[in-house]
């Protein structure tokens, strides 16, 4: 990913903001599926809310409201 990002030219910052969306997103597909898993009850759920608390919080300046806590308010 590291190359392709060099080889179009963008800066640090900017593929840092794409990866982090993309790794955010696969976060969020395989806290899906998780939430999916009805025959394993609590622990699939209990799964879903730890892969989801694994998202990287964008800068929000202490004003979004992603579903989960949120490190600049603490």
């Amino acid at each position: 990913m590291t190359e392709l990002l060099k080889a179009f030219g963008w800066r640090k910052r900017q593929a840092n903001e794409v990866v982090g969306k993309i790794r955010n997103d696969t976060l969020e597909e395989v806290g899906l599926e998780f939430d999916r898993m009805k025959t394993f009850g609590d622990t699939s759920h209990s799964f879903a809310t730890f892969v989801r608390g694994m998202k990287q919080c964008p800068p929000c300046h202490g004003n979004c409201n992603q579903g989960r806590t949120c490190p600049a308010r603490t």
